[in-house]
């Protein structure tokens, strides 16, 4: 790309960017083994900042990488556009009610982080993918990650009440089950899982656990409306996620010896 092109991205963003070699070489790779060199790096402290760098990007004809820690080994934290790295500064905890159990995170928030704050109120997130340590909700939400105890727990997307996301236009949208924004999507996917229904339901029986990443129209079928269930597993497809609030349950007391039931 241009200097002129890199110049009308800065322009349009107050978002920090950076194009050096070495940072366009740090984000080539992700666990897997593909590696990829990137247009340049976004690191939004926002969803305004994020919406931003999209839309500018869109305008210059630049695509989006969206990434998160890039634990994923299938490369879809790799790609040729501009990287919208959400995990530095996104890193926010707040509205812990443990009433409601629930709590609102950034999508930068690594799993460890948040059950070492969660753990001294008794309560934790249930899927605990074996890269606790540096995983990123985030990046949880958009794999659908699940864990070792995917049977008790399932997977990210059952734990997700809310997802602050941004689409492709840069429009920034809150959405889960009790809202209302982007009727004209969910109209849209409403009809698709209608028509395909029977096929959805052969093809990702109910009762499967453990899954691939994926458009999750099996989730969205037994819970219309609530867009959440779509772009969980989307892998930035869809849209960026920039914050969440999810679903927490009560530390198991004697691990290996309660039922699943118990532990929800």
């Amino acid at each position: 790309m241009s200097n002129q092109a890199i110049e009308s991205l800065k322009r349009g963003t107050g978002c920090e960017l950076r194009f050096d070699d070495l940072s366009r070489t740090l984000y080539a790779t992700d666990a897997s083994i593909y590696q990829v060199q990137p247009l340049g790096v976004a690191f939004p402290r926002s969803a305004v900042e994020a919406a931003s760098v999209i839309r500018a990007a869109g305008e210059a004809g630049v695509s989006i990488v969206p990434r998160g820690a890039g634990t994923g080994l299938a490369g879809g934290a790799v790609g040729e556009g501009l990287i919208l790295e959400l995990a530095r500064y996104t890193r926010h905890i707040t509205d812990l009610n443990l009433e409601a159990r629930t709590v609102r995170v950034g999508a930068g928030v690594v799993l460890d982080q948040l059950n070492a704050f969660l753990r001294s109120h008794g309560y934790w997130f249930g899927p605990d993918v074996a890269t606790s340590s540096r995983a990123t909700l985030g990046g949880m939400i958009a794999n659908n990650s699940s864990g070792a105890r995917s049977p008790c727990y399932g997977t990210t997307i059952d734990h997700v009440r809310e997802l602050e996301i941004v689409l492709a236009d840069g429009t920034i949208a809150t959405v889960g089950q009790n809202r209302d924004e982007l009727a004209d999507k969910r109209s849209a996917i409403d009809r698709l899982v209608e028509r395909q229904a029977d096929e959805i339901r052969r093809r990702l029986p109910e009762g499967l656990h453990k899954r691939w990443p994926g458009y999750g129209l099996d989730f969205y079928l037994r819970r219309k409306g609530d867009l959440t269930r779509i772009i969980g597993g989307s892998e930035g497809t869809l849209a960026g996620i920039c914050g969440a609030v999810l679903d927490i349950v009560p530390v198991p007391k004697n691990v290996g010896s309660e039922s699943c039931s118990s532990r929800r």
